[in-house]
């Protein structure tokens, strides 16, 4: 007999949304299949069958759940099926979804129309679903913080709790750059754009400054990746989101993944594997007339990067770009080479 447990998916929560099950109680599985979606603070991940068998289901849709949980068994052979557990109380109504336990105790509380609930088109009202209709329609002076953004704010805390962080901007001429990428925007038929190319400038300065890419394991060592994996912040107003580019692709293959990254973003589709593993983050300030932006360095790593707008100047154009970096990794003098040799580079963007 196999189980299915809820996995740990990440550091930012401590329980889950069943979403839905993709094979039905007492349908027959096979290894590796999908049977499951788990939601968290930022993305949807599937659960896989780990052997042949009947499913059979311990938990209903719509339930909280919590790293380790048992949320199914899957017999084989002559083996007895598997006896579920009670399935927690969820309301749903005649022809409407599914609304979970945390949904209906929001929806109680703020005293929202059931009908205009069961208007919502999923199949699973969650708690995240309540409070965009509630920010949508009301006009009240106290609002529901999303899921999203509770969780953002648990980084944001952590990062100025924990790291003594120091900041340095440098401008650059970024003409050369913007030529750049309209010539590639014409030639490939997609869209690059100036953060692609410091995506692929920041991955190019891995070998030569690796402890801007360190993380801290104690006092006195840090651990250095072997290669890029560069965060960088998508907020379309559907939450904020950090999805990583891996190694030093070339700026097609990063302006494709970007346009991807848009997409996931836009309808809340990213798996937690586009989220984990950054050893740097890039954010993008760079909506017109946003001339400084100072980032937040995330648990973990030991340094952000801030792009802001291009403004004119004189003759050329140019943009600022923010370092803000972990005292106890890298010094003053450490960020104003590290600095210099992303402006050289973008400066001189042939080579990216």
């Amino acid at each position: 007999m196999g189980e299915l447990r809820v996995p740990k998916l990440n550091n930012n929560d401590s329980e889950y949304t069943l979403l839905e099950w993709l094979a039905a109680d007492g349908a027959p599985v096979r290894r590796e299949e999908p049977v499951a979606t788990l939601e968290t603070s930022k993305a949807v991940e599937e659960l896989t069958a780990e052997q042949d068998g009947t499913l059979t289901h311990l938990l209903a849709q719509g339930a909280v759940c919590r790293p380790g949980d048992l949320l199914a068994r899957i017999t084989s052979g002559d083996a007895e099926p598997a006896v579920p557990f009670p399935a927690p109380t969820l309301a749903e109504k005649p022809g409407g979804p599914i609304i979970t336990a945390p949904a209906q105790d929001l929806i109680d509380s703020l005293g929202l129309d059931p009908a205009l609930v069961r208007t919502l088109d999923v199949k699973v009202v969650r708690r995240a679903d309540v409070e965009r209709l509630a920010a949508s329609g009301s006009s009240a002076s106290q609002a529901a913080l999303s899921v999203h953004q509770r969780a953002v704010g648990r980084t944001v805390t952590l990062s100025h709790r924990t790291i003594p962080a120091a900041y340095t901007a440098i401008k650059v001429d970024v003409g050369a750059a913007l030529t750049l990428t309209r010539d590639l925007t014409r030639r490939l038929r997609k869209l690059v754009g100036l953060p692609d190319l410091l995506i692929a400038a920041v991955a190019s300065l891995h070998d030569k400054h690796p402890m801007f890419f360190a993380e801290l394991v104690d006092e006195a060592t840090a651990a250095v990746p072997e290669t890029p994996a560069v965060g960088v912040t998508i907020d379309l107003g559907t939450g904020l989101y950090v999805p990583v580019v891996r190694g030093r692709p070339g700026l097609a293959e990063i302006a494709e993944t970007m346009t991807a990254f848009r997409r996931h973003a836009q309808h809340g589709t990213f798996k937690e594997a586009d989220l984990r593993g950054a050893n740097i983050a890039v954010t993008l300030h760079h909506d017109p007339d946003i001339v400084l932006a100072i980032p937040i360095i995330a648990p973990g790593h030991a340094c952000a990067l801030a792009l802001a707008s291009p403004q004119p100047e004189g003759d050329r154009t140019v943009a600022t770009i923010g370092l803000a970096y972990d005292h106890r990794l890298n010094n003053g003098r450490d960020a104003v080479l590290f600095l210099q040799a992303l402006k050289e580079s973008l400066e001189s963007p042939e080579g990216l």
